[in-house]
């Protein structure tokens, strides 16, 4: 039996602990080749987000440009409102006037 320790010893050396590294290293090949696939679609996606980001930016401007046009728009219809009111009550009061002055003659007769 002790014989057969270093020819064990030596198989071992020889042939199982060349072919355990080998399938370990496979093994480590396959993994980080998975891994860097992996690698490449977390980049992918993290284009895609800074993309997806710089549009959402855009878009955030835009709407704020937007809101801000509405505003001189709301404005300037509001001035156009009291200048239309304006307007109309100045024609009321000319009318009046007519009427006060059709008075003021028929009591000078």
């Amino acid at each position: 039996m002790e014989d057969l320790i270093p020819i064990l010893s030596k198989f071992h050396r020889e042939v199982v602990l060349p072919d355990m590294h080998r399938l370990i290293g496979d093994f480590r090949q396959e993994v980080s080749a998975k891994f860097d696939e992996v690698y490449g679609h977390f980049d992918a996606i993290y284009q895609r987000f800074d993309r997806l980001e710089t549009e959402y930016q855009k878009i955030v401007a835009g709407l704020k440009r937007l809101e801000e046009r509405m505003d001189r728009i709301e404005q300037r219809m509001d001035k156009i409102a009291l200048r239309s009111e304006l307007l109309e009550l100045k024609a009321r009061v000319d009318g009046l006037q007519e009427q006060v002055r059709t008075l003021e003659a028929r009591l000078a007769e």
